[in-house]
């Protein structure tokens, strides 16, 4: 497997040194571009905009010119001094020998790594997010910020770059496919974060994992075992993501499900499910989910 950079911080302090007219313009051409296999298909069922690539930079809540070039400046600085990419690119090759995925017959293609900075205030509570919904691609973002217990939310971003691989691996499986079920989904989120914690460290997971306490997760797990069949997406991602954090997209029905179970719940099945069969999580990501729900005790017998 093979692993590239993509220096979007570079690209986006090019960006904010230029003239301000330019700005725009250079930021479509130099940060967004290269990105094009990650913003393309986000736009693909929404109305038609004469600027897509501003479009999808707002979508995925990128830094942009409009959020004033020395504050922008300061932060990329910031972020290229803590050594984020780097720690970023070593979290995903160190993902990719620990779970060797050609030899259970994964076969990934080239994977470009990008970091990006986010819009201030547009990643919530942490900061940070990552995603590798596009064959090929992890892309991981942060606003740097401090956290409650004191420390900067990139030391998080290693552990999010290996959640992300895990995904990538998880995803070129049978046991994903489109339109997905909710079990699919649900335990993809856990074996990543179940990964991401063997290789980092618990403390390195988000408040999106860590917040919801096993009681609340107990009396939600009926509600999510009865449906895990279920392929509507908009209701499987509202089972995953959680109302608040859905009303942001539009056009969703609550389902009284707190912000991020998915993730949470996600995390217990699957943590149960090794400690039960004595598996590692290693080994989990090659099952079937409906053998991973069935035996973590989540869900019935």
């Amino acid at each position: 497997m093979t692993t590239s950079p993509v220096n979007t911080l570079d690209a986006l302090r090019a960006v904010l040194t230029a003239p301000e007219p330019q700005q725009d313009a250079l930021y479509r051409q130099r940060v967004l571009e290269p990105l094009r296999p990650v913003w393309e298909g986000l736009l693909r069922s929404a109305p038609p905009t004469g600027d897509p690539a501003m479009t999808a930079a707002r979508v995925m809540k990128l830094y942009r010119p409009e959020h004033g070039a020395a504050r922008g400046l300061e932060a990329a600085a910031q972020v290229e001094a803590a050594g984020v990419v780097a720690a970023c690119l070593a979290a995903v090759r160190h993902a990719g020998d620990t779970l060797r995925p050609a030899e259970h017959g994964v076969h990934l293609p080239p994977l470009h790594v990008a970091v990006t900075l986010a819009e201030p205030g547009g990643l919530g509570a942490d900061g940070v997010t990552g995603a590798a919904n596009v064959p090929g691609w992890v892309l991981l973002s942060l606003w740097p910020q401090r956290l409650p217990d004191g420390t900067w939310n990139h030391t998080k971003l290693p552990a999010i770059a290996a959640h992300e691989f895990h995904h990538a691996v998880r995803f070129a499986q049978p046991d994903w496919t489109v339109s997905m079920t909710l079990g699919a989904y649900l335990v993809a989120e856990g074996l990543a974060e179940v990964f991401a914690a063997e290789l980092h460290g618990e403390a390195s997971l988000g408040s999106w994992t860590t917040t919801l306490r096993e009681a609340d997760l107990r009396a939600l797990a009926p509600r999510y075992g009865a449906v895990l069949d279920d392929r509507d997406f908009t209701t499987v991602r509202g089972y995953i993501f959680g109302d608040s954090v859905m009303r942001e997209y539009g056009g969703h029905r609550d389902l009284g499900v707190p912000p991020y179970a998915g993730y949470a719940l996600g995390y217990h099945v699957v943590r149960d499910f090794l400690r039960r069969s004595g598996r590692t999580v290693e080994q989990a990501t090659y099952l079937p989910w409906r053998e991973i729900a069935a035996g973590s005790g989540w869900f019935g017998a």
